[in-house]
């Protein structure tokens, strides 16, 4: 059986790449209608993996910064399935430089960081100030990678300082279970699963804690959501 999942995980993968190399050609051909290739092809792959989403709560409006839980490359694929505003994600560097499928991240005017380079800050806060201005939503995972699904790694202090900066209106977003689904670490996946999203109410920045509160309050949903 382990086999035959490795087999089948290797199919998919296969199968994904094959997507997100359509996605770029997509993307070259309708260049005004990048968000919305990006949502037909997340929901795509939802249905191929016949997970099924249960949301908590509702999308603030008012919201223009998402802080989010990181367990998963499915995490991404889930926001941009079901979020429903153009999502400026700020993603590492490096998958921006990768031949070819860094268009994925470039063309769409998703944000790059350098976290080696702790001066790159001022070159995000420039981009997602601008990104703000094309009214869009900016997506970070404060975590900075992906974690156990079970338990917060600690919070960067990156996303308090761009928030501030640009006055952004914060709602944290707490998924759970899509690590079940794709395990990006193990290279594996599973069909047929739940998974959950819960949408936290906008954060209150007026005290100097309150990325910290946010991570208290992040965790408290995250292990009723497990429960």
């Amino acid at each position: 059986m382990k086999i035959l999942s490795k087999i089948i995980t290797w199919i998919y993968a296969i199968f994904f790449a094959f997507s997100v190399t359509i996605v770029i050609g997509l993307f070259y051909l309708f260049p005004k209608k990048m968000h919305y290739i990006r949502v037909k092809w997340a929901r795509m792959h939802m249905k191929l993996l016949g997970v099924k989403v249960e949301i908590y709560g509702e999308f603030d409006e008012n919201a223009n910064m998402l802080i989010v839980n990181h367990q998963s490359m499915f995490d991404i694929m889930l926001l941009e399935a079901f979020y429903p505003r153009n999502i400026a994600w700020i993603a590492k560097k490096e998958i921006s430089e990768i031949f070819f499928f860094g268009r994925v991240i470039t063309m769409p005017k998703m944000i790059s960081i350098d976290r080696q380079n702790p001066r790159d800050l001022v070159n995000v806060l420039k981009q997602a100030k601008q990104r703000l201005e094309e009214d869009r939503v900016i997506s970070i995972f404060p975590e900075g990678t992906r974690g156990s699904g079970e338990k917060l790694l600690d919070f960067k202090k990156g996303a308090q300082i761009i928030a501030d900066k640009l006055d952004a209106k914060v709602q944290p977003i707490v998924i759970v279970g899509s690590k079940n689904t794709l395990d990006s670490q193990n290279f594996s996946f599973k069909r047929n699963q739940v998974v959950k999203i819960y949408t936290l109410n906008i954060v209150d920045r007026s005290v100097d804690n309150w990325l910290d509160l946010a991570k208290d309050n992040m965790q408290i949903t995250l292990d009723k959501g497990l429960a």
